[in-house]
């Protein structure tokens, strides 16, 4: 995709969708939306058809979206540099699952000590230095005082929180093969095979109602105009091609910011793995990169 016409399409997209639904509403002066008088076989053939169209339609988009989103020139720096610090970093592969469990531990001491912190309560006194939990036991007197019972029952709640905690774990495989949440420092976002299968059930069910919604109800032109199923037809369709355009441009903004980002995070991971093995010491093989 042209960067001009990228760009001038997403400064655009909402004028489009607005022009396209006004042009909806205005030929609906063209006709009367009456029932169908169909009978539920007939519903579920028609709707059936209008069903398959729409997914169809939307699919296209979105594959069309993704494959722009994959020829963006920062997208493609991006995984070129990525493929860089994996060779950057081989020499020395066999301690990325060190390093990998190392940064987990970390992370999860982070966390818990800030759970714990919200209730007064040291990490120290409840978890070691690998993350084993020591124990914790409620105070009886507290508990049975009605001053101090909030505060031991809140104590409670945050020992059972920091205990049950899980992290996205870091590894090497997700490092260098082919995602960042509140508290989950390590998720780096969604693979596309995620992010279809999301978008896809959510596509099913809006394809289902809609479907419903034009196998019940028909048209028929004022005055018995004899065009009245090809406008409606044709209004069906321009709504899906409203849809379907929405649909390619979230795709392309999908790849290019949350794909993207997640694979900046998996660079950004390796570099820390870099500099560990540095500090310790190890020499690293000059590569020259792209910036992200």
């Amino acid at each position: 995709m042209n960067e001009k016409v990228r760009d001038f399409f997403k400064n655009n997209i909402g004028y489009f969708a607005i022009a396209l639904v006004s042009g909806i509403y205005i030929a609906t002066a063209l006709i009367t939306v009456e029932e169908t008088g169909k009978t539920i076989s007939q519903i579920i053939a028609d709707g059936t058809i209008v069903l398959f169209l729409g997914l169809f339609i939307n699919r296209i988009f979105d594959l069309q979206g993704m494959l722009s989103g994959d020829r963006d020139e920062r997208v493609q720096s991006t995984v070129k540099l990525h493929g860089e610090m994996v060779v950057r970093v081989s020499p020395y592969i066999e301690q990325l699952d060190d390093w990998c469990e190392m940064k987990n531990r970390e992370a999860m001491k982070i966390q818990r000590t800030k759970i714990l912190a919200s209730a007064g309560m040291k990490y120290e006194e409840y978890f070691d230095e690998d993350g084993v939990a020591k124990g914790f036991t409620p105070d009886a007197a507290k508990l049975k005082n009605k001053l101090t019972r909030t505060d031991e029952l809140h104590r409670i709640r945050c020992y059972r929180k920091a205990l049950k905690l899980k992290l996205t774990p870091l590894t090497a495989s997700t490092l260098t093969s082919e995602g960042g949440r509140k508290q989950d420092p390590y998720f780096l976002g969604r693979t596309k095979a995620q992010y279809e299968t999301r978008t896809g059930v959510m596509d099913l069910f809006s394809k289902i109602g809609t479907a419903c919604i034009f196998g019940y109800y028909g048209v028929a032109l004022v005055q018995n105009f004899s065009y009245a199923a090809l406008i409606w037809t044709s209004l069906q369709v321009v709504i899906f091609l409203t849809m379907g355009v929405i649909k390619m441009y979230r795709s392309y903004m999908f790849v290019t910011d949350e794909y993207r980002g997640r694979i900046v995070k998996k660079i950004d991971n390796l570099q820390k793995f870099e500099n560990y093995i540095i500090a310790s010491g190890q020499k690293m093989p000059k590569i020259i990169g792209m910036e992200v």
